[in-house]
This record gives structure tokens, C-alpha cells and sequence, in this order.
């Protein structure tokens, strides 16, 4: 099987060739059939294509919505990394990377992730060119990869330690192929993680990603929430090990 893995940098889109790796044979570049998002992208976004050859689904994966939730850009730097069985994995580390670079949850036009209403433009430059790049790319699933200061249903409160997911039967299972994979390196009973509905329009938080995503485009969704008070290793293995099983679930990557 041979790989293909291409960068989409700023406006100037995917250049008509990347480099590709057959078995560890070296590396050369050759012209591949991959969405143009040269008109979709308005400000510097670096995104990643790796395309398995094989014909399946699209993965869209999204770390940094918020600049202080280091995990998951990590995470996401990471699965630039992995090779899939089939389909391709889309990825976006680093969607604020103002607020990364700062440190901070939002950047100076407030919450990212509060930009995505539900029947309305995204309404930051930033926001509606994450958004192009999703309806450029037309993907078959999306995560975002968050974090959280609090843990879903339990003390200190919050979201983390959840694996939340847009309505279906396949999203739920997904979710929890996804969840049993981390929750096997976990410990304490506390930290295991557990499933949750990603809100609709109608019910705060709005303005996700992930819910304009699901109700909106009817992508399947995914948010994967780790708490933040826990070592990062383990966090950033935590994120991994859950967008493993999700993308298992749907054939992408074993």
C-alpha cells in the first residue's frame, strides 16, 4: 500500500504534487487526485492530507480550537503521522494559532469554538476558513480534540474524560470502540472515560465546530474531551488511542 501525505499552507492551497513512501522504499513525488482548497482558505491554516490510495472514507481532524488545550494539538501533530488502510486522514493541529502561541483559550475576537452558528456564516475570517476547508474536503466523519478543567458528572466539574458524538447508532458505537481503547490504560475509575451527545442548536454551548458539523453538513461528529489536571503524556495517548478506535470503526486506520 503506498501513502500519499500533502500540506496545505495559507491561501496558497495544495500544490498538484506531495511526497509519497511505497513500504519504505524512498521517497518522490508523483501527481495525486486531492481536493484544491486554494480558493477555500483565506488565512494561514497548516492542514494535512495523508491519502491511503485505497478508496474509503475521510477522517477530519481538528487539535487546537482553543490555544490552552495542549493535548490535543499534540495529538493531532501526531496522526499527521500515521499511515491509513484506507480513505484519507485530514488533519488541522493547530486551528488558533494566535491563542496557541499565547497560551489562551480564545484570541482577541474571543472563543473560536463559538463561531460556528448553526445556519449562519462562521463569523470570523479564522472561523469560516476552518469551515471551507471542512466543506473543501467533504470529510465522512470529524473530531475535534479538546480539553476540559473539570470531569463530566463527577468533581472538579466539567466535560473532560468524555467522548461526545452526534445522533446515530454508529456514532455511539464508534465513540465507545474509541473510549474502551483508552479506558484499558486507565487506572482510576475516576479518570475513565464516558459518552455524551454533542448539543444541539437549540442548547448551549452553541456555535461548536463539531454541532455545525453534525446538524448543520450532517457529518457524523465527535469531540474527544480529556481533563486537563492529568499528566500530558498520558492525556495526548488518551486522545490518540480514542481517534484510533473511532477511525478503526469506520475502516479508515487499525
Amino acid at each position: 500500500m503506498s501513502v500519499s501525505r500533502v500540506k496545505a499552507t495559507g491561501a496558497g492551497g495544495l500544490k498538484n504534487a506531495c511526497t509519497r513512501r511505497d513500504k519504505g522504499t524512498k521517497e518522490h513525488t508523483l501527481p495525486i487526485d486531492l481536493p484544491d482548497l486554494s480558493n477555500a482558505i483565506d488565512v494561514d491554516l497548516d492542514i494535512e492530507i495523508i491519502d491511503s490510495g485505497v478508496e474509503g472514507p475521510t477522517a477530519f481532524v481538528v487539535g487546537g480550537l482553543h490555544g490552552d488545550e495542549e493535548a490535543g494539538v499534540i495529538a493531532s501533530h501526531s496522526i499527521t503521522n500515521w499511515s491509513p488502510d484506507a480513505g484519507q486522514i485530514v488533519v488541522l493541529p493547530e486551528a488558533n494559532p494566535v491563542a496557541i502561541e499565547n497560551n489562551t483559550r480564545g484570541n482577541d475576537l474571543g472563543d473560536l469554538n463559538r463561531k460556528f452558528r448553526f445556519g449562519q456564516l462562521p463569523s470570523t475570517k479564522l472561523a469560516q476558513s476552518i469551515w471551507n476547508a471542512v466543506s473543501a474536503t467533504d470529510p465522512d466523519i470529524l473530531l475535534t480534540l479538546q480539553e476540559s478543567r473539570g470531569i463530566r458528572n463527577k468533581y472538579p466539574s466539567g466535560v473532560g474524560q468524555t467522548v461526545f458524538s452526534s445522533p446515530g447508532r454508529n456514532t455511539s458505537d464508534a465513540a465507545s470502540l474509541g473510549l474502551k481503547r483508552a479506558n484499558r490504560t486507565i487506572g482510576s475509575q475516576k479518570l475513565t472515560f464516558g459518552t455524551g451527545p454533542i448539543s444541539g442548536p437549540n442548547r448551549a454551548p452553541n456555535g461548536l465546530l463539531a454541532e455545525k458539523a453534525a446538524y448543520e453538513a450532517g457529518i457524523p461528529s465527535f469531540i474527544v474531551e480529556t481533563f486537563e489536571n492529568v499528566n500530558k503524556k498520558a492525556r495526548v495517548s488518551w486522545q490518540k488511542k480514542i481517534v484510533g478506535g473511532i477511525l478503526d470503526y469506520y475502516d479508515i486506520y487499525d
